[in-house]
Protein backbone atom coordinates (compact mmCIF):
# COMPACT_ATOMS: atom_id res chain seq x y z
CA UNK A 1 0.00 0.00 0.00
CA UNK A 2 1.51 3.38 -1.01
CA UNK A 3 1.45 6.56 1.00
CA UNK A 4 -0.95 8.27 -1.43
CA UNK A 5 -3.43 5.38 -1.40
CA UNK A 6 -3.37 5.37 2.40
CA UNK A 7 -3.96 9.11 2.44
CA UNK A 8 -7.01 8.77 0.16
CA UNK A 9 -8.48 6.05 2.37
CA UNK A 10 -7.89 8.21 5.45
CA UNK A 11 -9.74 11.15 3.88
CA UNK A 12 -12.71 8.91 3.06
CA UNK A 13 -12.77 7.68 6.66
CA UNK A 14 -12.76 11.24 7.98
CA UNK A 15 -15.74 12.10 5.73
CA UNK A 16 -17.64 9.19 7.32
CA UNK A 17 -16.83 10.58 10.79
CA UNK A 18 -18.14 14.01 9.75
CA UNK A 19 -21.45 12.48 8.61
CA UNK A 20 -21.74 10.58 11.90
CA UNK A 21 -21.03 13.79 13.83
CA UNK A 22 -23.89 15.55 12.01
CA UNK A 23 -26.20 12.72 12.97
CA UNK A 24 -25.19 13.13 16.60
CA UNK A 25 -25.90 16.86 16.26
CA UNK A 26 -29.48 16.08 15.18
CA UNK A 27 -29.82 13.57 18.01
CA UNK A 28 -28.52 16.19 20.43
CA UNK A 29 -31.23 18.60 19.36
CA UNK A 30 -33.81 15.89 19.97
CA UNK A 31 -32.37 15.31 23.46
CA UNK A 32 -32.55 19.05 24.10
CA UNK A 33 -36.27 19.09 23.44
CA UNK A 34 -36.77 16.30 25.91
CA UNK A 35 -34.39 17.17 28.71
CA UNK A 36 -32.52 20.49 28.48
CA UNK A 37 -33.22 23.94 27.20
CA UNK A 38 -33.04 23.59 23.41
CA UNK A 39 -31.13 26.82 22.86
CA UNK A 40 -28.50 25.87 25.44
CA UNK A 41 -28.01 22.45 23.82
CA UNK A 42 -27.70 23.98 20.38
CA UNK A 43 -25.19 26.49 21.65
CA UNK A 44 -23.24 23.70 23.31
CA UNK A 45 -23.38 21.48 20.21
CA UNK A 46 -22.25 24.40 18.08
CA UNK A 47 -19.13 24.64 20.24
CA UNK A 48 -18.60 20.87 20.02
CA UNK A 49 -19.17 20.97 16.25
CA UNK A 50 -16.64 23.76 15.88
CA UNK A 51 -14.21 21.76 17.98
CA UNK A 52 -14.74 18.66 15.84
CA UNK A 53 -14.21 20.63 12.63
CA UNK A 54 -11.05 22.09 14.15
CA UNK A 55 -9.85 18.63 15.20
CA UNK A 56 -10.58 17.17 11.77
CA UNK A 57 -8.79 20.11 10.15
CA UNK A 58 -5.82 19.59 12.44
CA UNK A 59 -5.83 15.87 11.68
CA UNK A 60 -5.89 16.50 7.92
CA UNK A 61 -3.12 19.07 8.31
CA UNK A 62 -1.11 16.65 10.44
CA UNK A 63 -1.50 13.80 7.94
CA UNK A 64 -0.61 16.11 5.05
CA UNK A 65 2.41 17.40 6.98
CA UNK A 66 3.41 13.84 7.88
CA UNK A 67 3.20 12.75 4.22
CA UNK A 68 5.30 15.73 3.19
CA UNK A 69 7.79 15.00 5.97
CA UNK A 70 8.13 11.39 4.80
CA UNK A 71 8.77 12.61 1.25
CA UNK A 72 11.39 15.12 2.42
CA UNK A 73 13.16 12.59 4.66
CA UNK A 74 13.14 9.84 2.05
CA UNK A 75 14.64 12.29 -0.47
CA UNK A 76 17.28 13.29 2.08
CA UNK A 77 18.12 9.62 2.64
CA UNK A 78 18.55 9.03 -1.10
CA UNK A 79 20.70 12.16 -1.43
CA UNK A 80 22.80 11.09 1.59
CA UNK A 81 23.36 7.64 0.05
CA UNK A 82 24.50 9.19 -3.23
CA UNK A 83 26.81 11.56 -1.34
CA UNK A 84 28.35 8.62 0.54
CA UNK A 85 28.77 6.52 -2.60
CA UNK A 86 30.29 9.48 -4.41
CA UNK A 87 32.78 9.89 -1.58
CA UNK A 88 33.43 6.13 -1.65
CA UNK A 89 34.04 6.12 -5.38
CA UNK A 90 36.36 9.10 -5.09
CA UNK A 91 38.24 7.34 -2.26
CA UNK A 92 38.73 4.23 -4.37
CA UNK A 93 40.10 6.34 -7.23
CA UNK A 94 42.46 8.07 -4.77
CA UNK A 95 43.65 4.66 -3.58
CA UNK A 96 44.32 3.63 -7.19
CA UNK A 97 46.27 6.84 -7.76
CA UNK A 98 48.32 6.19 -4.62
CA UNK A 99 48.98 2.63 -5.75
CA UNK A 100 50.11 3.83 -9.19
CA UNK A 101 52.31 6.52 -7.61
CA UNK A 102 54.06 3.83 -5.54
CA UNK A 103 54.66 1.74 -8.66
CA UNK A 104 55.89 4.84 -10.53
CA UNK A 105 58.50 5.42 -7.83
CA UNK A 106 59.78 1.86 -8.27
CA UNK A 107 59.80 2.16 -12.09
CA UNK A 108 61.75 5.44 -11.85
CA UNK A 109 64.56 3.70 -9.99
CA UNK A 110 65.38 1.60 -13.06
CA UNK A 111 67.88 2.94 -15.59
CA UNK A 112 65.54 2.44 -18.56
CA UNK A 113 61.78 3.02 -18.30
CA UNK A 114 61.22 0.12 -20.74
CA UNK A 115 63.51 -2.25 -18.88
CA UNK A 116 62.59 -5.89 -18.77
CA UNK A 117 62.06 -5.65 -15.03
CA UNK A 118 59.53 -2.83 -15.44
CA UNK A 119 57.69 -4.73 -18.21
CA UNK A 120 57.43 -7.84 -16.07
CA UNK A 121 56.18 -5.68 -13.17
CA UNK A 122 53.21 -4.22 -15.05
CA UNK A 123 52.29 -7.62 -16.50
CA UNK A 124 52.17 -9.21 -13.05
CA UNK A 125 50.27 -6.27 -11.53
CA UNK A 126 47.46 -6.46 -14.13
CA UNK A 127 46.82 -10.09 -13.21
CA UNK A 128 46.41 -9.21 -9.51
CA UNK A 129 44.53 -5.88 -9.68
CA UNK A 130 41.17 -4.83 -11.12
CA UNK A 131 42.87 -3.03 -14.00
CA UNK A 132 42.42 -3.77 -17.72
CA UNK A 133 45.80 -2.52 -18.87
CA UNK A 134 48.96 -0.87 -17.53
CA UNK A 135 51.27 1.21 -19.71
CA UNK A 136 54.82 2.51 -19.42
CA UNK A 137 55.11 5.84 -21.26
CA UNK A 138 58.37 7.63 -21.97
CA UNK A 139 58.91 11.38 -22.30
CA UNK A 140 58.24 11.25 -26.09
CA UNK A 141 54.81 9.67 -25.66
CA UNK A 142 55.81 6.15 -26.65
CA UNK A 143 53.76 3.63 -24.66
CA UNK A 144 54.38 -0.02 -23.88
CA UNK A 145 51.24 -1.88 -22.64
CA UNK A 146 51.04 -4.84 -20.32
CA UNK A 147 49.56 -6.93 -23.16
CA UNK A 148 52.69 -6.27 -25.25
CA UNK A 149 51.14 -3.62 -27.51
CA UNK A 150 53.00 -0.44 -28.42
CA UNK A 151 51.69 2.91 -29.65
CA UNK A 152 52.15 6.64 -29.30
CA UNK A 153 49.95 8.68 -26.92
CA UNK A 154 51.78 11.93 -27.53
CA UNK A 155 48.65 13.69 -28.79
CA UNK A 156 46.43 12.63 -25.91
CA UNK A 157 45.43 15.40 -23.46
CA UNK A 158 46.07 13.26 -20.43
CA UNK A 159 49.71 12.70 -21.57
CA UNK A 160 50.40 16.42 -21.80
CA UNK A 161 48.87 16.99 -18.35
CA UNK A 162 50.77 14.17 -16.65
CA UNK A 163 54.07 15.43 -18.11
CA UNK A 164 53.39 18.69 -16.25
CA UNK A 165 53.54 16.74 -13.01
CA UNK A 166 49.81 16.24 -12.53
CA UNK A 167 48.03 13.01 -11.73
CA UNK A 168 45.29 12.66 -14.33
CA UNK A 169 42.00 10.86 -14.92
CA UNK A 170 41.06 11.13 -18.55
CA UNK A 171 37.68 11.38 -20.12
CA UNK A 172 36.52 8.13 -21.78
CA UNK A 173 39.18 7.23 -24.30
CA UNK A 174 37.14 4.75 -26.30
CA UNK A 175 33.47 4.08 -27.12
CA UNK A 176 31.47 2.38 -24.44
CA UNK A 177 30.37 -1.23 -24.95
CA UNK A 178 27.50 -2.71 -22.94
CA UNK A 179 27.51 0.32 -20.69
CA UNK A 180 31.17 -0.08 -19.74
CA UNK A 181 33.38 2.97 -19.42
CA UNK A 182 37.15 2.85 -19.35
CA UNK A 183 39.28 5.80 -18.35
CA UNK A 184 43.01 6.30 -18.06
CA UNK A 185 44.58 6.98 -14.69
CA UNK A 186 48.08 8.40 -15.17
CA UNK A 187 50.83 9.54 -12.77
CA UNK A 188 54.28 10.98 -13.56
CA UNK A 189 57.45 8.90 -13.20
CA UNK A 190 60.35 10.81 -11.64
CA UNK A 191 64.08 10.14 -11.83
CA UNK A 192 66.50 12.37 -9.97
CA UNK A 193 63.73 14.94 -9.54
CA UNK A 194 62.96 15.11 -13.26
CA UNK A 195 59.90 13.68 -15.04
CA UNK A 196 61.12 10.84 -17.26
CA UNK A 197 57.72 9.57 -18.32
CA UNK A 198 54.40 8.32 -16.99
CA UNK A 199 52.65 5.22 -15.70
CA UNK A 200 49.09 4.79 -16.99
CA UNK A 201 46.28 2.36 -16.17
CA UNK A 202 43.02 1.60 -17.95
CA UNK A 203 40.28 1.50 -15.29
CA UNK A 204 36.68 0.30 -15.63
CA UNK A 205 35.00 3.08 -13.65
CA UNK A 206 31.55 2.07 -14.95
CA UNK A 207 31.76 -1.36 -13.31
CA UNK A 208 32.82 0.29 -10.06
CA UNK A 209 29.91 2.72 -10.29
CA UNK A 210 27.44 -0.15 -10.65
CA UNK A 211 28.99 -2.11 -7.79
CA UNK A 212 28.62 0.81 -5.34
CA UNK A 213 24.80 0.77 -5.41
CA UNK A 214 24.22 -2.99 -5.39
CA UNK A 215 23.89 -3.12 -1.60
CA UNK A 216 21.40 -0.28 -1.05
CA UNK A 217 17.63 -0.39 -1.60
CA UNK A 218 17.95 -4.12 -2.42
CA UNK A 219 19.67 -3.27 -5.70
CA UNK A 220 16.58 -1.48 -7.03
CA UNK A 221 17.33 1.68 -8.98
CA UNK A 222 20.23 2.50 -11.26
CA UNK A 223 23.22 4.80 -11.31
CA UNK A 224 24.86 7.00 -13.93
CA UNK A 225 27.91 9.18 -14.22
CA UNK A 226 27.29 12.29 -16.32
CA UNK A 227 29.20 15.44 -17.20
CA UNK A 228 27.99 19.05 -16.87
CA UNK A 229 26.36 18.91 -20.35
CA UNK A 230 24.14 15.96 -19.37
CA UNK A 231 26.11 13.47 -21.48
CA UNK A 232 26.19 10.01 -19.91
CA UNK A 233 29.72 8.85 -19.14
CA UNK A 234 28.66 5.56 -17.55
CA UNK A 235 25.34 3.81 -16.97
CA UNK A 236 24.38 0.58 -15.19
CA UNK A 237 24.06 -2.36 -17.49
CA UNK A 238 21.22 -4.87 -17.35
CA UNK A 239 18.63 -2.41 -16.01
CA UNK A 240 15.76 -2.82 -18.46
CA UNK A 241 13.38 -0.59 -16.48
CA UNK A 242 15.67 2.44 -16.55
CA UNK A 243 14.47 3.48 -20.09
CA UNK A 244 17.36 5.90 -20.58
CA UNK A 245 20.28 4.69 -22.71
CA UNK A 246 24.00 5.44 -22.79
CA UNK A 247 23.53 7.54 -25.92
CA UNK A 248 20.85 9.79 -24.39
CA UNK A 249 21.36 13.20 -22.86
CA UNK A 250 19.91 13.27 -19.34
CA UNK A 251 18.57 16.80 -19.60
CA UNK A 252 16.81 16.26 -22.92
CA UNK A 253 15.54 12.75 -22.16
CA UNK A 254 13.49 13.49 -19.04
CA UNK A 255 12.11 16.79 -20.38
CA UNK A 256 11.10 15.17 -23.68
CA UNK A 257 9.38 12.33 -21.77
CA UNK A 258 7.57 14.97 -19.70
CA UNK A 259 8.81 13.43 -16.47
CA UNK A 260 10.02 16.81 -15.26
CA UNK A 261 9.29 20.44 -16.13
CA UNK A 262 11.73 22.59 -18.08
CA UNK A 263 11.92 24.93 -15.08
CA UNK A 264 12.99 22.17 -12.67
CA UNK A 265 15.45 20.76 -15.19
CA UNK A 266 16.94 24.24 -15.73
CA UNK A 267 17.59 24.48 -11.99
CA UNK A 268 19.22 21.04 -12.05
CA UNK A 269 21.44 22.14 -14.95
CA UNK A 270 22.60 25.14 -12.95
CA UNK A 271 23.35 22.96 -9.92
CA UNK A 272 25.37 20.47 -11.96
CA UNK A 273 27.25 23.22 -13.77
CA UNK A 274 28.16 24.70 -10.38
CA UNK A 275 29.00 21.22 -9.01
CA UNK A 276 26.19 21.36 -6.42
CA UNK A 277 24.30 18.31 -5.15
CA UNK A 278 20.52 18.06 -5.43
CA UNK A 279 17.50 15.87 -6.10
CA UNK A 280 14.98 15.87 -8.92
CA UNK A 281 11.48 14.35 -8.74
CA UNK A 282 10.54 12.43 -11.90
CA UNK A 283 6.88 11.71 -12.60
CA UNK A 284 5.75 9.31 -15.30
CA UNK A 285 2.00 8.84 -14.99
CA UNK A 286 1.42 7.49 -11.47
CA UNK A 287 5.04 6.42 -11.14
CA UNK A 288 7.26 8.73 -9.13
CA UNK A 289 11.04 8.42 -8.99
CA UNK A 290 13.83 10.39 -7.37
CA UNK A 291 16.97 11.35 -9.29
CA UNK A 292 19.67 12.32 -6.80
CA UNK A 293 22.98 13.74 -7.99
CA UNK A 294 26.27 14.69 -6.31
CA UNK A 295 29.70 15.80 -7.42
CA UNK A 296 32.39 13.20 -7.87
CA UNK A 297 35.30 15.61 -7.59
CA UNK A 298 36.71 14.04 -10.75
CA UNK A 299 36.83 16.26 -13.84
CA UNK A 300 33.35 17.82 -14.01
CA UNK A 301 31.49 14.54 -13.48
CA UNK A 302 28.40 14.00 -11.36
CA UNK A 303 27.21 10.72 -9.85
CA UNK A 304 23.45 10.19 -10.35
CA UNK A 305 21.12 7.62 -8.83
CA UNK A 306 17.49 6.98 -9.82
CA UNK A 307 15.20 5.16 -7.36
CA UNK A 308 11.40 4.62 -7.29
CA UNK A 309 9.69 6.74 -4.62
CA UNK A 310 7.88 3.66 -3.26
CA UNK A 311 11.22 1.93 -2.62
CA UNK A 312 12.77 5.03 -1.10
CA UNK A 313 9.83 5.33 1.31
CA UNK A 314 9.68 1.63 2.14
CA UNK A 315 11.36 2.17 5.51
CA UNK A 316 8.50 4.52 6.45
CA UNK A 317 5.78 1.91 5.90
CA UNK A 318 5.21 1.74 9.66
CA UNK A 319 4.26 5.45 9.57
CA UNK A 320 1.58 4.72 6.97
CA UNK A 321 0.20 1.89 9.09
CA UNK A 322 0.10 4.12 12.17
CA UNK A 323 -1.75 6.80 10.21
CA UNK A 324 -4.68 4.49 9.55
CA UNK A 325 -4.76 3.35 13.18
CA UNK A 326 -4.54 6.97 14.35
CA UNK A 327 -7.53 8.05 12.26
CA UNK A 328 -9.73 5.21 13.49
CA UNK A 329 -8.72 5.73 17.12
CA UNK A 330 -9.21 9.51 17.04
CA UNK A 331 -12.44 9.25 15.05
CA UNK A 332 -13.89 6.59 17.35
CA UNK A 333 -12.74 8.56 20.35
CA UNK A 334 -14.49 11.72 19.14
CA UNK A 335 -17.78 9.87 18.60
CA UNK A 336 -17.51 8.31 22.08
CA UNK A 337 -16.67 11.73 23.46
CA UNK A 338 -19.88 13.17 21.95
CA UNK A 339 -22.01 10.44 23.45
CA UNK A 340 -20.53 10.84 26.93
CA UNK A 341 -20.75 14.64 26.85
CA UNK A 342 -24.38 14.67 25.74
CA UNK A 343 -25.25 12.23 28.52
CA UNK A 344 -23.47 14.14 31.29
CA UNK A 345 -24.08 17.73 30.20
CA UNK A 346 -27.00 18.47 32.49
CA UNK A 347 -25.09 17.21 35.56
CA UNK A 348 -21.99 19.11 34.55
CA UNK A 349 -23.90 22.37 34.12
CA UNK A 350 -25.41 22.01 37.58
CA UNK A 351 -22.05 21.24 39.13
CA UNK A 352 -20.36 24.16 37.38
CA UNK A 353 -23.07 26.52 38.57
CA UNK A 354 -22.52 25.43 42.17
CA UNK A 355 -18.74 25.55 41.79
CA UNK A 356 -18.85 29.08 40.42
CA UNK A 357 -20.59 30.33 43.58
CA UNK A 358 -18.09 28.85 46.10
CA UNK A 359 -14.99 30.56 47.51
CA UNK A 360 -12.09 28.16 47.04
CA UNK A 361 -10.24 29.12 50.25
CA UNK A 362 -13.01 29.11 52.85
CA UNK A 363 -15.54 26.89 51.05
CA UNK A 364 -18.17 29.55 51.83
CA UNK A 365 -20.26 31.19 49.15
CA UNK A 366 -18.38 33.82 47.17
CA UNK A 367 -19.75 37.35 46.62
CA UNK A 368 -21.78 36.46 43.54
CA UNK A 369 -23.16 33.28 45.10
CA UNK A 370 -23.99 35.10 48.33
CA UNK A 371 -25.75 37.95 46.53
CA UNK A 372 -27.77 35.52 44.41
CA UNK A 373 -28.89 33.48 47.42
CA UNK A 374 -29.86 36.55 49.51
CA UNK A 375 -31.66 38.16 46.56
CA UNK A 376 -33.49 34.91 45.85
CA UNK A 377 -34.67 34.76 49.48
CA UNK A 378 -35.66 38.45 49.55
CA UNK A 379 -37.82 37.89 46.48
CA UNK A 380 -39.54 34.88 48.03
CA UNK A 381 -42.60 34.77 50.30
CA UNK A 382 -40.35 33.80 53.24
CA UNK A 383 -38.94 37.34 53.32
CA UNK A 384 -42.08 38.51 55.12
CA UNK A 385 -40.57 37.03 58.30
CA UNK A 386 -37.75 39.57 58.13
CA UNK A 387 -34.02 39.06 58.58
CA UNK A 388 -30.72 40.69 59.43
CA UNK A 389 -27.57 41.12 57.33
CA UNK A 390 -24.23 41.19 59.16
CA UNK A 391 -21.02 42.53 57.62
CA UNK A 392 -17.85 41.32 59.34
CA UNK A 393 -14.25 42.45 58.71
CA UNK A 394 -11.11 40.88 60.24
CA UNK A 395 -9.26 43.73 62.01
CA UNK A 396 -5.71 44.55 60.96
CA UNK A 397 -5.64 41.72 58.44
CA UNK A 398 -3.10 43.53 56.27
CA UNK A 399 -0.67 43.54 59.22
CA UNK A 400 -1.10 39.78 59.55
CA UNK A 401 -0.19 39.34 55.89
CA UNK A 402 2.76 41.71 56.15
CA UNK A 403 4.15 40.34 59.44
CA UNK A 404 3.42 36.63 59.10
CA UNK A 405 3.06 36.10 55.35
CA UNK A 406 0.17 35.44 53.00
CA UNK A 407 0.14 31.73 53.77
CA UNK A 408 -0.66 32.53 57.41
CA UNK A 409 -3.22 35.10 56.25
CA UNK A 410 -4.94 32.42 54.19
CA UNK A 411 -4.88 30.14 57.23
CA UNK A 412 -6.66 32.86 59.28
CA UNK A 413 -9.35 33.30 56.64
CA UNK A 414 -9.89 29.53 56.51
CA UNK A 415 -10.27 29.43 60.31
CA UNK A 416 -12.73 32.37 60.23
CA UNK A 417 -14.80 30.62 57.58
CA UNK A 418 -14.91 27.46 59.67
CA UNK A 419 -15.89 29.50 62.77
CA UNK A 420 -18.77 31.22 60.97
CA UNK A 421 -20.14 27.95 59.61
CA UNK A 422 -20.15 26.43 63.06
CA UNK A 423 -21.63 29.54 64.75
CA UNK A 424 -24.76 30.02 62.66
CA UNK A 425 -27.67 27.90 61.54
CA UNK A 426 -27.39 25.70 58.49
CA UNK A 427 -30.25 27.67 56.91
CA UNK A 428 -28.43 31.00 57.27
CA UNK A 429 -26.46 32.36 54.28
CA UNK A 430 -22.73 32.80 54.96
CA UNK A 431 -20.26 34.10 52.40
CA UNK A 432 -16.87 35.68 51.86
CA UNK A 433 -17.52 38.86 49.87
CA UNK A 434 -14.04 40.43 49.87
CA UNK A 435 -10.44 39.83 50.88
CA UNK A 436 -11.12 39.78 54.64
CA UNK A 437 -14.84 40.66 54.58
CA UNK A 438 -17.60 38.19 55.38
CA UNK A 439 -21.40 38.43 55.17
CA UNK A 440 -23.97 36.56 57.26
CA UNK A 441 -27.67 36.74 56.49
CA UNK A 442 -29.86 35.38 59.30
CA UNK A 443 -33.32 34.50 58.01
CA UNK A 444 -36.42 35.26 60.11
CA UNK A 445 -34.50 37.25 62.77
CA UNK A 446 -35.90 40.69 63.75
CA UNK A 447 -34.90 41.05 67.44
CA UNK A 448 -32.06 43.50 68.01
CA UNK A 449 -31.42 41.98 71.45
CA UNK A 450 -30.93 38.54 69.94
CA UNK A 451 -28.62 39.90 67.24
CA UNK A 452 -26.57 41.83 69.80
CA UNK A 453 -26.02 38.64 71.83
CA UNK A 454 -24.97 36.77 68.70
CA UNK A 455 -22.48 39.51 67.75
CA UNK A 456 -21.04 39.63 71.28
CA UNK A 457 -20.56 35.86 71.21
CA UNK A 458 -18.96 36.05 67.79
CA UNK A 459 -16.48 38.70 68.97
CA UNK A 460 -15.55 36.47 71.90
CA UNK A 461 -15.13 33.48 69.59
CA UNK A 462 -12.69 35.57 67.55
CA UNK A 463 -10.63 36.29 70.64
CA UNK A 464 -10.39 32.58 71.36
CA UNK A 465 -9.87 31.43 67.74
CA UNK A 466 -6.70 29.28 67.74
CA UNK A 467 -4.25 29.97 64.92
CA UNK A 468 -1.00 28.24 65.82
CA UNK A 469 1.19 30.37 63.54
CA UNK A 470 0.19 33.57 65.45
CA UNK A 471 -0.25 32.34 69.03
CA UNK A 472 0.61 35.71 70.56
CA UNK A 473 -1.66 37.71 68.27
CA UNK A 474 -5.32 38.01 69.33
CA UNK A 475 -7.78 38.13 66.46
CA UNK A 476 -10.53 40.76 66.54
CA UNK A 477 -13.27 41.74 64.15
CA UNK A 478 -15.58 44.65 63.35
CA UNK A 479 -19.27 43.91 62.68
CA UNK A 480 -22.10 45.96 61.23
CA UNK A 481 -25.80 44.96 61.16
CA UNK A 482 -28.77 46.08 59.01
CA UNK A 483 -32.31 44.77 59.51
CA UNK A 484 -34.83 43.89 56.84
CA UNK A 485 -37.27 45.45 56.08
CA UNK A 486 -36.46 48.45 58.34
CA UNK A 487 -33.05 49.20 56.77
CA UNK A 488 -33.78 47.95 53.26
CA UNK A 489 -35.60 45.31 51.23
CA UNK A 490 -32.95 44.70 48.54
CA UNK A 491 -29.54 43.13 48.77
CA UNK A 492 -27.74 46.33 47.73
CA UNK A 493 -29.50 48.51 50.31
CA UNK A 494 -28.94 46.04 53.15
CA UNK A 495 -25.30 45.51 52.10
CA UNK A 496 -24.64 49.25 51.93
CA UNK A 497 -26.19 49.98 55.32
CA UNK A 498 -24.53 47.04 57.09
CA UNK A 499 -21.20 48.09 55.56
CA UNK A 500 -21.71 51.64 56.86
CA UNK A 501 -22.42 50.29 60.34
CA UNK A 502 -19.28 48.14 60.16
CA UNK A 503 -17.11 51.13 59.27
CA UNK A 504 -18.62 53.03 62.19
CA UNK A 505 -17.29 50.22 64.38
CA UNK A 506 -13.84 50.63 62.84
CA UNK A 507 -13.89 54.36 63.47
CA UNK A 508 -14.79 53.66 67.09
CA UNK A 509 -11.68 51.55 67.63
CA UNK A 510 -12.62 48.15 66.07
CA UNK A 511 -13.18 44.91 68.03
CA UNK A 512 -16.90 45.53 68.35
CA UNK A 513 -20.19 45.92 66.53
CA UNK A 514 -22.69 48.58 65.41
CA UNK A 515 -26.32 48.45 64.29
CA UNK A 516 -27.33 50.68 61.42
CA UNK A 517 -29.54 53.63 62.38
CA UNK A 518 -30.74 56.02 59.76
CA UNK A 519 -29.60 59.57 60.49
Amino acid sequence: MTMRKDYGMIKNTIIVYIVLSLEFYKEGNSMGKKGMEQNEVRKYLLIIGTFLIFMIGCLLFFLSWLQKDVEINSQKNVATNVERQSYHLNSIIDIQFSYLSGMATYVGERENIFSGENKRLIQSIVKEQDLDLLALIDADGNAYYSNGARKSVKTRNYFNDVMEGKRVMSRPVESMVDGKTKVILAVPIYKDGEIMGALGASYNVGALNQMLFNDIYDGVGFSMIIDYSGRIISCDSGKAYRNINISDNVYDFYVTNKEVSKKDMAETKRNIKNQKAGILVLKEGKKVRYLAYDTLGINDWMLCYVIPQSKAQESYQFVQDRQVILVFVIGGGMIAFLLIILYRESQKQKYMKELASIDGLTQLHNKIGTENLVTEWLDSKESKSGGVLLMLDVDHFKQINDNFGHAVGDRVLYKVGHLLKSSFREDDIIGRVGGDEFLIFMKGVTSEEFVIRRMESLIQYFHELPVEEIKDHRLTCSIGAAFMPKDGITFNSLYRNADEAMYRTKRNGRDGFSIYHKV
